[in-house]
């Protein structure tokens, strides 16, 4: 299908001339559709989301090489806790994966499984009976609930887990959520969420905004506003969490082309619901963006790489234990006399060599 739009269109070359004018304002992070949306402002129009997760519910298998990885790096990190979390949330996203993935991490005792889609509730219900999730969490109690990110539905301090892995990334109002999520959860508890980062499926932002602009003369945002990793960490403090942790892993899925890239991000239910959206997209341009795509990413093999990046969060809810920095003056030695100690610069304070 790419080669005959290739031969019907005959400008893939004054395609690609656009594409790498832009390739370097997109990479650079310059003008990007990224960042952190006002709370005054609904960037995402969550009924048409919800329409998504009941879409995905049923499109999706039991098993999603991209979504089991990220959930597993994702719960690995209960395994480097010593705490017990017994009233823990499963926030949306990928829910089915995070429930068949506990297997008895964190010391779970009751797992509340909370997303705004019933369909996907109802899909988790039924793929916990056939994959053996009883067999492994038994001794878990598992209730279901359907609700929306942005309203929780539980009171202050009633829960000491919260996991969301790849949900929070539609939410209109993100720091608002983070607070909700922070105000759940007891004292000492641990809100542990796995989002996609800014430069996520950075090709098929490319390739999407140079066929709109050679076919259509203007921009419509076909990618979702995603944060940056540098806002991460500013929105765990904001959200009064504390010890914030944030790190980043990218991952590359290669598919046949930028159509089975496409049909993956519906079956995840991730497809654009932007209010400002073009609702419509023409399919001369489809098939040139599809082109340029294959034409500046595509590899030897004949496929054509995805980026998804992945920032990983980590947040406590304060309580007295936790340790806490020193005031600011306190310090009773200086770098200098530390480094000087273990022999790393010389009497002059220069380093040694």
């Amino acid at each position: 299908m790419i080669a005959a739009a290739r031969r019907g269109s005959g400008v893939v070359t004054r395609i690609e001339e656009f594409a790498r004018r832009f390739l370097v304002a997109f990479s650079s992070g310059g003008d990007r559709l990224d960042e952190v949306g006002d709370r005054n402002v609904d960037i995402f129009d969550r009924s048409l989301k919800r329409k998504h997760r009941d879409r995905a519910a049923w499109l999706k298998g039991t098993r999603d090489p991209l979504l089991d990885l990220v959930t597993e790096n994702l719960l690995d990190r209960l395994d480097d806790c010593t705490h017990k979390f017994p009233v823990a949330l499963n926030l949306g996203g990928a829910v089915d994966h995070v429930k068949r993935s506990i297997r008895g991490r964190g010391g779970i005792e009751r797992l509340i499984t909370m997303d705004m889609s019933k369909d996907m509730i109802k899909k988790t219900l039924e793929s916990s009976s056939l994959d053996g999730y009883d067999k492994f969490n038994k001794n878990i109690e598992s209730l279901h609930v359907i609700g929306d990110e942005e309203f929780l539905p539980f009171k202050s301090g009633s829960l000491d887990l919260i996991i969301s892995c790849l949900g929070l990334h539609w939410v209109n109002d993100l720091p608002g959520a983070m607070t909700q999520c922070r105000m759940a959860l007891k004292p000492d508890g641990l809100f542990l969420a796995s989002m996609y980062g800014g430069d996520t499926l950075r090709e098929l932002r490319i390739a999407c905004t140079a066929a709109q602009l050679e076919r259509e003369g203007g921009v419509s945002p076909r990618i979702s506003p995603l944060a940056q990793v540098r806002d991460a960490g500013n929105l765990l403090t904001r959200a009064g969490l504390a010890l914030p942790t944030v790190d980043v892993d990218e991952y590359t899925v290669n598919y046949p082309s930028a159509f089975e890239l496409i049909e993956h991000l519906r079956c995840m239910g991730d497809t654009n619901a932007v209010l400002q959206r073009n609702q419509i997209m023409r399919r001369d341009t489809a098939l040139a963006a599809a082109a340029i795509y294959e034409s500046m990413f595509g590899g030897t093999d004949g496929t054509v790489p995805a980026t998804f990046q992945i920032i990983f969060m980590a947040g406590w809810s304060p309580h007295e234990s936790q340790q806490k920095p020193k005031r600011r003056g306190s310090a009773t030695a200086s770098f200098t006399d530390i480094q000087k100690a273990f022999g790393g610069v010389d009497e002059s304070g220069r380093p040694e060599h």
